[in-house]
């Protein structure tokens, strides 16, 4: 059976792309759920090229794209990335290995980058939150204080002479809220 070349692509423009740089079989356009993708897996063959725009087309995380790369070695199926021009190029497989085992390393520092940035991200954003609230600064929505006579109804309501319906009626609040307020109040 003759090798195939396939192509993925997740939006419009990389199909664009695909399309200009080579003729394939078949392009396969998919949107985050990689629902498509794994379709096309299961057509794969060994000696079939693939033809990805970006290597985010493969995975979500830096893990997910290596072991897409490493699936895709071990079943012999050729990978070309638009974004990384050596990949481009006709190598032998001890090559194509090396590359591949070298793309996979710099994921994997890429991802810690992004990992460290994020937990760099979160601890400033508490450092500031931090100071905000030692400033004195409040968040969120204020609390709702005791409406006008709050006093006589919730004594009426306590009593039991009338339900929460009628006392939050009279007092011109919602149901949920007068239920906050009754909570609050026998709080504190």
């Amino acid at each position: 059976m003759a090798a195939k070349t396939y192509g993925y692509a997740e939006s419009s423009v990389d199909m664009d792309a695909l399309r200009a740089y080579a003729a394939m079989d078949i392009i396969v356009e998919d949107m985050a759920e990689r629902g498509q993708y794994q379709i096309l897996r299961r057509f794969l063959r060994e000696g079939d090229t693939l033809i990805v725009a970006h290597w985010s087309a493969l995975g979500d995380s830096a893990l997910a794209i290596g072991a897409e790369l490493d699936s895709l070695q071990a079943e012999h199926i050729r990978l070309r990335i638009l974004d990384l021009p050596i990949t481009l190029q006709d190598l032998d497989e001890v090559s194509a290995v090396v590359v591949f085992q070298t793309l996979k390393e710099i994921l994997l520092v890429l991802q810690q980058r992004q990992d460290n940035l994020q937990t760099l991200h979160r601890i400033r954003q508490q450092e500031g939150i931090q100071a905000a609230k030692n400033a004195g600064r409040q968040f969120g929505r204020p609390a709702i204080g005791y409406p006008k006579g709050w006093k006589r109804i919730f004594g009426r309501y306590q009593a039991k002479e009338i339900r929460a319906l009628e006392a939050s009626n009279e007092l011109k609040i919602s149901r949920a809220t007068f239920y906050r307020l009754v909570k609050r109040y026998r709080q504190g």
